[in-house]
């Protein structure tokens, strides 16, 4: 199973301080919410979620491979959102 790296690390007030920090962090990466600087939470993508949890078919990995960090990143954020508005 492949493993995630944490890109950054927010107290868990940012989410309702600085939601659009956080939500664009956890588009690039898995993001851990502290608690009293504890680790407490991890926030992500449905796409690395499904990717770390073996539940994709591997399909966005096709569509992505030839995208920067950056633009893979937006694709995925964008596949995700419009995937809950369904």
């Amino acid at each position: 199973m492949p493993h995630a790296t944490i890109v950054e690390e927010f107290p868990k007030t940012a989410l309702s301080r600085r939601t659009g920090d956080v939500l664009a962090a956890a588009a690039t990466g898995p993001v851990c919410l502290t608690d009293h600087g504890k680790p407490r939470f991890v926030l992500m993508t449905m796409a690395q979620f499904e990717r770390l949890s073996g539940r994709t078919d591997g399909r966005t990995e096709d569509w992505t491979r030839d995208l920067s960090p950056e633009e893979q990143a937006l694709f995925l954020a964008e596949i995700d959102e419009r995937m809950c508005d369904i």
